[in-house]
């Protein structure tokens, strides 16, 4: 591993459908290089200081993935999960992308005693940062709670059960595992969620019709604010 090799955020994608469009989106951008001696496959791109690989499906393998990342990379200062979610607000469509302002693990299910679901707030440099940035941005972003837990959530009854429960404006599943992961490394973490479906019975369909353009949008805000970062406008 070169030694210049030397990240501050990790952009990590559940599936590697999702990961390969966004890697796509930025080799149209600054220079990407391709590493070949890690576990996963991975694209670190120097300008941004920034390493995108996929993460992994569901929460604990993508915190798995998360710390093999964080242990190589020791300058990792920020976890990003960034994919596909489920609109479980009736003011989100297709294509809008959601900046966690935190993420609620809707499936912990604790019997013996009650109390509040974990949750964990999103980066709030990075929140500031995206706030400001997305003004005209020609999709909308909002800035709420993702819900996050392991289940497709594939009827309406199930998704307004779950926004009843979180106050979420979204729903996908690794959210929690990449920020369980930061949480014990002593760094920040963000999830930026694109919606493809309703999460109802035709969420499997649209899921696979709209990937392209939810990641789209989702790379458009990223290559924003990671070129603002570069530039310090």
């Amino acid at each position: 591993m070169p030694v210049a090799l030397e990240p501050r955020l990790l952009i990590l994608c559940p599936l590697a459908r999702e990961w390969s469009f966004l890697v796509r989106r930025f080799e149209a951008s600054p220079h990407v290089e391709h590493l070949h001696d890690l576990k996963i496959e991975a694209a670190y791109i120097p300008d941004w200081r920034a390493l995108v690989a996929p993460g992994g499906h569901e929460k604990t393998q993508f915190a798995v993935q998360a710390q093999y990342l964080i242990d190589r990379f020791s300058s990792v200062g920020l976890v990003i999960c960034a994919g596909a979610a489920g609109s479980l607000s009736p003011d989100l469509s297709i294509g809008d992308v959601v900046v966690g302002t935190e993420t609620v693990e809707h499936d912990y299910r604790q019997l013996f005693a009650t109390r509040p679901l974990p949750t964990f707030p999103g980066h709030g440099p990075s929140i500031d940062a995206l706030r400001r940035l997305v003004q005209g941005i020609g999709f909308r972003v909002a800035f709420d709670v993702i819900a996050s837990g392991d289940e497709d959530v594939v009827t309406s009854e199930r998704a307004q059960a779950i926004r009843d429960q979180t106050g979420a404006a979204c729903v996908a599943w690794e959210g929690s595992g990449a920020a369980r992961a930061a949480l014990f490394n002593g760094i920040g973490s963000l999830e930026i969620r694109a919606v493809t479906d309703a999460a109802d019975k035709e969420a499997p369909q649209r899921f696979d019709a709209n990937l392209p353009i939810a990641m789209a949008n989702l790379a458009s805000l990223l290559l924003l604010w990671l070129d603002e970062g570069r530039t310090g406008s």
